[in-house]
């Protein structure tokens, strides 16, 4: 057996202190994510918090790409990093940030010896607040990161704690995935460089868009509030929808009018608007939230949904029969099923809202139909009106029976 070279075995060294320390990691940063979750509660603009203690496998890379076998001994090399645990104060809008970087300033008022700041009460709990913030990074973009540590058991445990906005968290996990993870990119690759700032660009260019209708239009009516940000939550779902659409089957295909069905949906009756997460609910007549936070809700959605794992373009397969809670909805359920793999833009429409529910196919499919049926009005027809609805719906064209001026014109049906 050949000999591995001496930083294999250094690898292998820290590797196996990291594994060592992990469980004293993990509850240190849990110990620090509960302090800012308590102390940030009242804070309407934090979205979450959030940690992590670094993989083995990141580690390897880090020791590889930083050449840190250079600089520490294997031993040390886990004391001496600072990102171990990663803590993430997340906010909706690129302005919350700075905001929050003060708020952080307030509580962490007392500074040691060393340059660190701890809030009253908590010296075990630091943070290197002297340095400018935000900092520059490789990429030319800023970003709000701060070293601190956390005193366990007589232990120290650094960790890096991150401010980000919604965009910016969205931003970071595509350039992780697209540069640090993509082998063949190399960084003299000036196109993708430049096709990544123009992402960044326009997700600025929603930030600011989306932080003016949540601050400045919520105090309009509420037909004013649904429309500016429907077109706001089309133009998301039209772009990212019809990308993967092309990607997924190779042609550009038009589903402005479909995008347009789902975002009616979105704001009217699903788990975004209605605030939830369980799988059953009764529907309409539920509280609703505030439309500028289903825009936080659905946005939070696109930031952590996995793109290329939505099987458009392949069968749609149920698992057991329906039972329906009405004739108007199994005669809607039925005629859906019957084209949902023969008709391509209805089998991508519900490929598509399958992705944004929190239910399983089958009970987003049910939850839809429910949604149609009210939208329709069909518990309201006279019996002359309800005979009239059934023939429209038995003989449509399913494609196009999902789309609003179809939905519009059979509520109009008496």
């Amino acid at each position: 057996m050949r000999e591995k070279l001496d930083v294999f075995s250094y690898i292998d060294t820290a590797c196996a202190v990291l594994d060592s320390k992990r469980e004293g990691y993990g509850k240190s940063a849990a110990r620090i994510s509960a302090y800012l979750e308590k102390a940030f509660e009242n804070v309407d603009s934090l979205v979450g918090v959030t940690y992590r203690i670094k993989a083995t496998p990141s580690l390897k890379e880090k020791i590889i790409r930083n050449n840190l076998y250079k600089q520490y001994s294997a031993e040390e090399l886990v004391s001496a990093c600072s990102d171990i645990a990663g803590i993430r104060l997340e906010c909706r809008f690129l302005d919350d940030e700075k905001a929050l970087f003060e708020r952080l300033e307030e509580l962490f008022c007392n500074e040691d010896e060393n340059g660190y700041y701890y809030p009253d009460g908590h010296k075990h709990l630091m943070l290197k607040l002297g340095s400018p913030q935000p900092e520059r990074q490789k990429n030319g973009l800023e970003i709000y990161r701060i070293d601190g540590y956390v005193i366990l058991g007589g232990e120290r445990y650094n960790y890096e704690l991150q401010i980000k906005s919604l965009v910016n968290s969205f931003w970071s996990e595509i350039e992780h995935k697209i540069i640090y993870k993509n082998k063949r990119f190399m960084l003299i690759d000036g196109f993708v460089n430049e096709l990544m700032s123009s992402i960044n660009e326009n997700l600025k260019n929603i930030d600011r868009q989306l932080n003016m209708l949540f601050h400045h239009c919520l105090d309009t009516s509420q037909s004013g509030q649904t429309a500016a940000i429907g077109n706001m939550l089309l133009g998301l779902i039209n772009e990212v929808f019809s990308r993967l659409v092309e990607n997924k089957v190779g042609v550009s295909v038009n589903i402005k009018p479909y995008s347009q069905a789902l975002v009616k949906y979105i704001l009217e009756y699903s788990s975004f608007a209605l605030r939830r997460d369980d799988k059953a609910y009764e529907g309409f007549g539920k509280e609703r939230s505030p439309f500028g936070q289903t825009v936080v809700h659905f946005m939070e959605w696109m930031r952590s949904v996995k793109l290329n794992e939505i099987p458009v373009g392949s069968p749609i397969t149920f698992g057991r029969p329906f039972v329906y809670e009405n004739e108007m909805q199994e005669i809607i359920g039925k005629k859906f099923i019957a084209e949902i793999n023969r008709d391509f833009f209805c089998n991508t429409f519900f490929h598509i809202l399958f992705s944004l529910e929190v239910g399983n196919d089958m009970q987003d499919f049910a939850t839809y139909v429910r949604y149609y049926e009210h939208r329709i009005g069909a518990a309201q027809k006279s019996e002359t009106g309800k005979v009239r609805l059934k023939y429209e719906i038995e003989k449509a064209d399913v494609g196009k029976l999902v789309l609003e001026k179809e939905i519009a014109r059979l509520a109009a049906i008496e």
